[in-house]
């Protein structure tokens, strides 16, 4: 039997070239052999990896690990790999090129995207399809995002409907899109209910920034009693310092934070949180890439689903007028 009719039943190609019992044969005798294909060596014919390449900004975040994982069973669904890489913004074009121009990947996710970010410059010039996941990169026509405002909203709404009046944001660093979305629509909702703007204090994503931040809110002469925190790292820092400042939550102030992970709702006080359907962006974030390779254009897309409030011990009423907890 000729090694070609071999491949085509193999590779699934051809099917009227080879006759149906010949085609039965082949397959038996690849079921007892345990036969797999080669995929490298299909690439060198072919040019194709099947592997993404992926870039997230923080291995330490809980929140990465769902879209990562949404992302990886859309590729595997899809016949797809997926590399995974910690974006420490010192990846030199070396690294870059060894990776990318070299041909070990197909496409790239890239849900690090942030201002100055070396890693913008190396895609923009890239031979290679890419996604911005998560964080917009305006004008780049090739963002998957979520409705990060809606977030920001529902967690006023909440705090608001609580009947809290002053209200407070620990937010990141607003250079960053996310962060930029979360606070505007956190923000806008405070003030279409008729209430004085939220303080806003900018902070890093980690639990010292929030720590930190939370320090001066709670030296503010007029104390908030409602904050929205910007993602879960920062919510267990501004936690532990409200408790360790003999602060009491939620009698004394409330806590919501945007990201819901399974740890919020064991911490010491569980935590109210805005859930966001991670898993879904990861999954479109790929199917965007796989519509690039196959050779559409590329296109924004935005995730439909929305935000969902998961209620937990973190929230309640305000304290009376008169300074006494509820």
């Amino acid at each position: 039997m000729h090694a070609s009719t071999v491949s085509r039943v193999l590779n699934d190609s051809d099917r009227a070239a080879v006759r149906p019992e010949t085609r039965e044969r082949i397959l038996a005798a690849a079921l007892r052999m345990r036969y797999r294909p080669n995929v490298l060596a299909r690439g060198l014919k072919t040019s194709v990896t099947a592997t993404f390449g992926m870039l997230v900004p923080s291995l330490r975040n809980p929140v990465y690990a769902d879209i990562v994982r949404g992302a990886v069973a859309e590729a595997a669904r899809l016949g797809y790999a997926v590399v995974l890489a910690e974006d420490d913004s010192t990846i030199t074009e070396q690294t870059w090129d060894r990776l990318v121009e070299e041909g070990r990947i197909d496409g790239i996710l890239v849900a690090s995207a942030a201002p100055g970010n070396p890693v913008l410059q190396l895609v923009a010039g890239s031979r290679v399809p890419y996604v911005f996941v998560n964080r917009r990169v305006p004008g780049s026509g090739r963002n998957v995002y979520m409705r990060e405002g809606d977030a920001g909203r529902l967690a006023a709404e909440h705090l608001i409907g609580l009947g809290h009046v002053r209200l407070a944001q620990i937010a990141g660093p607003l250079a960053l899109d996310t962060a930029s979305r979360r606070a505007a629509g956190f923000s806008d909702a405070v003030v279409s209910a008729g209430l004085d703007p939220p303080a806003i204090v900018e902070a890093r994503f980690d639990e010292r920034g929030a720590f930190e931040a939370m320090g001066r809110l709670l030296g503010a002469r007029t104390r908030a009693t409602g904050v929205y925190v910007s993602n879960l790292n920062q919510a267990i820092g501004a936690l532990a310092c409200v408790r360790r400042a003999g602060v009491g939550v939620p009698d004394e102030m409330s806590l919501v934070t945007y990201d819901d992970d399974p740890l919020a709702e064991f911490l010491e006080v569980p935590l109210t949180a805005i859930r966001m359907p991670l898993g879904e962006l990861g999954r479109l974030a790929v199917g965007a890439l796989v519509a690039q390779i196959d050779g559409n254009p590329a296109r924004d897309l935005e995730v439909t689903t929305a935000p969902q409030l998961v209620l937990r011990a973190s929230t309640g009423a305000p304290p009376r007028p008169d300074g006494e907890a509820r």
